[in-house]
């Protein structure tokens, strides 16, 4: 087994009931890297990270975390190896922000959830119910609760999907030296902004229609041809010298 692969995906067929996804998908996700999965809606993303997470029956699919196969990691042990966020959190109870963080920890430390509540910009919400607040305050919490475990693999659904230009900018520069080379993490999120994607992916997996894919750096992936074919539409590159690429949708 190589160490160096955190991550590791083996599968025939990734479904979503008799729908076929994804086809014969290789994946290993390593240390350092940020790992975006495109496509349009319904294409899989969603499903995929939650196959990932240990969330999903596996239906012939082979999901390796830290060299194990992921069924036969306990559930305390995967919680320490790995945090998943959804899209849309489901909260039932209107305990205080801060709290919920906390639970999160495998030894709660105030201290350390309040950092993380200020590296998302949602220190003011600590005491405010988790009932009472916005989608985009409600997901900035959900990214300082997965920051908060403290775990080496993050696994994040559309992120930044509530977000306003600020918050998605800074967002995207917390997220980049989190898991950034040295640090011993590693990122596998899912966006339908490709320009955020571009600016902090340094790798791609596009889901392609008929469950084809496309996987490999971002600078490969992310070209005209892959993102007409994964979104039914037309594609313009603007070159930034020094920046990433700007990408503008098209008919």
């Amino acid at each position: 087994m190589d160490e160096a692969v955190m991550l590791r995906l083996d599968a025939a067929q990734v479904r979503a009931g008799a729908l076929c996804l994804v086809r014969d998908l290789r994946l290993q996700v390593r240390p350092g890297q940020r790992w975006a999965l495109i496509g349009r809606n319904g294409a899989g993303k969603s499903t995929l990270l939650r196959l990932l997470a240990g969330l999903r029956e596996p239906q012939g699919a082979s999901v390796e975390l830290a060299g194990e196969t992921l069924a036969r990691i306990g559930p305390a042990r995967q919680a320490r190896l790995r945090a998943y966020m959804p899209s849309l959190p489901h909260d039932r109870f209107g305990i205080c922000v801060l709290d919920a963080l906390m639970l999160g920890q495998r030894e709660p430390d105030e201290q350390r959830a309040l950092q993380c509540l200020q590296a998302v910009d949602a220190l003011a919400l600590a005491r405010r119910s988790l009932l009472l607040l916005s989608s985009g305050e409600r997901q900035r919490v959900a990214l300082a609760q997965v920051l908060a475990q403290d775990t080496a693999l993050l696994l994040l659904d559309e992120p930044v999907s509530f977000q306003d230009p600020r918050h998605q900018a800074s967002l995207a520069r917390l997220l980049g030296e989190h898991v950034a080379p040295g640090t011993g993490r590693a990122l596998v999120f899912s966006a339908h902004d490709l320009n955020w994607v571009a600016a902090l992916a340094t790798h791609v997996l596009a889901l392609l229609p008929d469950g084809a894919w496309s996987a490999g750096e971002a600078s490969q992936v992310l070209c005209e041809d892959t993102l007409r074919r994964a979104y039914a539409c037309a594609w313009q590159r603007i070159e930034r010298p020094g920046h990433a690429d700007l990408w503008v949708a098209g008919e």
